[in-house]
């Protein structure tokens, strides 16, 4: 919920915010100040060049350009520059938060229409850092920008992988990795550009060693809007990649206030419990009332509780389980109700006033079709941000209810077949999918997968003590969880129609024949599947030890169990390629890498380096066998293994690219894997 603590006059804010929040736009080249947690408090002045270091030492040495100088190993050679309709964002005046993690860089101005300051945070617990853009307008009308934020690498970047699995960033990617290699040996970079979910999306461009990112930002007259990004360095590329599939951008926003979230256009829901076009003035010293006139007034709101006709039946809300309310229309009076734990009911107040009273004496009855909005103070028991307190179910209507437990029973028609949907396992279902014609249900592991929710009327049991009974048709969406839970993955699967299955392939074996003859293997021994777009059936299995193998499956569908979620029967001219996190040796090899293993703490130095030899001969397909040695009791056993790990490579993650057809089954070929 969009907050903020005025220190002077207050400003007069509109209830609701589509693109850019409500926090008001700075009118000079003043320090920036607080203003409700906008900017950092002016505090410690930096020179330029400053560098911080982030949980794993990497190094972002901050010019006063908002960019990064080198980085660690020549990483950048100057990332992140902000280009405003061509002019580059430059300000001599800098300064940092008490922590020593964060720094602010401006004001700089844009044609004397927009304010832009860049914060800069370097976080002391992961090794990762955070971009806030902060565009103020404070010209006379609205100001569309646009902006250019580009990097440039020292060397030409010659490795990418995006968060779609692709070499080329497109549509629905929302972060990339690049690498840049040159004799600096130079860690990979990731990029997050946008969120998973975001409605304003970049246009992104690799050219030679450039990163271009471009948006097209609106900022509504006397509005501000912020632009987020995230860049992380690692010497691992593969480790990025992994990293990027993990990433929660919702647990590294969550030092800001919630006003500032709701500021940010380029990620959803960085705001926790309330929807997006919610937004309150609310202070610390007094409950506030903004009428339809746009005049505000101070007090203290008296109403013991607030009697409400809405959708699913009359409702009385004690006054200390509300917010606020904002006014839906002066002519039909119907008002949203805003509750302390981020619900939202939509509904007629009819014949009731507000009673304020006002600190110099005196009590007013305000007809609440007067009114534009009012809310109360913000203290402990009504706090600026709201949590999650869901599951919760989102209407058409403007209602954003709670709903008891396990109240709800949905079913899913995929082309996979009808499976029941179990909410402890859902993270949304999407059912205002502009431009699409079907639902997505996005599971807590990052799970997708598209179809149509069941039944025709939702039922559900209200936390308020009411049933609700719907139209499928009247549900935009249902939030199960906050965010998705970081869990490792055995198998993802990617499927024809963009959807993107995490958890385990469910088989006994895959056959294969080939053209050298049969074959059977257990998937377990399976680094990825890559399956043929052009002739059904045709795939390349890639095994455990480096091997790869082509043919036709002698299987029409894999079962693919979701984890957690519903198992699901996937045809093969569904799916684009399974690839697994972790291969495994057959067991003769596991058992034979357990002897040698044991062998690696012998008393004799020759058995002892024997077994080493020996294991290091098994080629780079038992790392994952030996990392669970890495916390042997045995220092000799743990240095062995790490040296063993070390010389096959195993820092590493194995697995192998798409693979890439031409016209003929014959000729198909495949990236090996690093």
């Amino acid at each position: 919920m969009t907050t903020s603590r005025p220190k002077g006059p207050p400003a007069i804010l509109a209830a609701a915010i589509l693109l850019a929040g409500a926090l008001p736009a700075s009118r000079g080249a003043e320090p920036a100040g607080d203003r409700g947690g906008l900017h950092i408090p002016p505090g410690r002045t930096i020179t330029f060049n400053h560098t911080l270091s982030d949980a794993k030492g990497y190094r972002w040495d901050i010019q006063n350009y908002g960019t990064v100088y080198q980085g660690t190993n020549y990483a950048y050679s100057n990332g992140l520059y902000l280009y405003v309709h061509g002019a580059n964002f430059y300000a001599g005046t800098g300064w940092a938060n008490k922590a020593g993690d964060e720094v602010e860089i401006g004001p700089w101005n844009w044609q004397n229409q927009v304010h832009v300051h860049r914060r800069i945070k370097v976080y002391k617990d992961v090794p990762l850092a955070r971009w806030l853009d902060i565009f103020e307008n404070t010209s006379a009308g609205d100001v569309t920008v646009a902006v250019r934020v580009y990097t440039y690498t020292r060397a030409n970047i010659q490795r990418v992988a995006t968060s779609t699995g692709k070499s080329a960033f497109g549509p629905k990617d929302w972060a990339l990795v690049t690498h840049s290699p040159s004799g600096n040996n130079p860690p990979a970079l990731l990029h997050v550009v946008c969120g998973k979910h975001a409605k304003l999306r970049p246009r992104v461009q690799l050219q030679q060693a450039y990163v271009n990112v471009y948006y097209d930002l609106v900022v509504p007259r006397g509005k501000t809007a912020i632009l987020c990004y995230f860049e992380s360095q690692d010497f691992s590329f593969d480790g990025h990649v992994n990293a990027l599939r993990r990433f929660s951008p919702q647990r590294y926003l969550r030092d800001l206030p919630a006003a500032v979230r709701k500021l940010i256009v380029n990620f959803a829901d960085a705001a926790g419990g309330l929807p997006e076009d919610i937004s309150f003035e609310r202070q610390e010293s007094a409950d506030t009332v903004i009428l339809r006139s746009g005049d505000p007034i101070y007090g203290t709101i008296g109403n013991d509780a607030f009697a409400i006709d809405a959708l699913f039946g009359k409702l009385t809300v004690p006054a200390a389980r509300v917010l606020g309310m904002s006014g839906e229309s002066a002519l039909d009076e119907k008002v949203r109700v805003v509750l302390t734990d981020g619900q939202v009911v939509c509904g007629r107040l009819s014949g009731q006033r507000l009673r304020l009273t006002l600190p110099a004496g005196g009590t007013l009855q305000i007809p609440f079709e007067r009114i534009s909005q009012w809310s109360y103070r913000i203290s402990k028991s009504r706090p600026e941000d709201v949590p999650f307190a869901g599951p919760f179910i989102t209407l058409r209507s403007g209602d954003h209810l709670a709903l008891a437990g396990e109240s709800v029973k949905l079913t899913f028609q995929t082309r996979h077949g009808t499976v029941d949907l179990d909410g402890a396992h859902l993270l949304s279902l999407e059912l205002d999918n502009p431009g699409h014609s079907v639902h997505r249900a996005v599971f807590r592991n990052g799970s997708r997968l598209a179809g149509f929710v069941g039944p025709k009327t939702i039922g559900a049991q209200l936390r308020l003590g009411l049933p609700l009974e719907v139209p499928r048709e009247m549900v935009r969406r249902l939030v199960f969880a906050a965010e998705e839970e970081e869990t490792l993955h055995v198998a993802r699967a990617a499927l024809t129609n963009g959807d993107e299955l995490l958890g385990e392939l469910v088989e006994a074996e895959l056959a294969m024949e080939t053209e050298y003859g049969p074959i059977h293997v257990k998937p377990t021994t399976v680094k990825a599947i890559s399956l043929s777009q052009t002739h059904q059936g045709q795939g390349v299995l890639h095994l455990w030890d480096g091997s790869v193998l082509r043919g036709q499956m002698k299987q029409d569908e894999f079962t693919f169990q979701i984890t957690p979620g519903p198992r699901l029967k996937l045809s093969l001219g569904h799916c684009v390629e399974i690839v697994r996190s972790h291969a495994l040796p057959p067991q003769i090899i596991i058992d034979k890498v357990n002897r040698l293993v044991a062998r690696l703490g012998a008393e004799s130095y020759k058995d002892r380096q024997e077994a080493t030899e020996a294991l290091v001969k098994l080629g780079g397909g038992i790392v994952p066998l030996l990392r669970k040695h890495l916390h042997s009791k045995d220092p000799e056993v743990r240095q062995r293994v790490e040296d063993i790990i070390e010389k096959l490579g195993g820092w590493k993650d194995a697995a192998p690219p798409a693979a890439v057809y031409p016209h003929g089954p014959r000729f198909m070929r495949v990236c090996r894997p690093q």
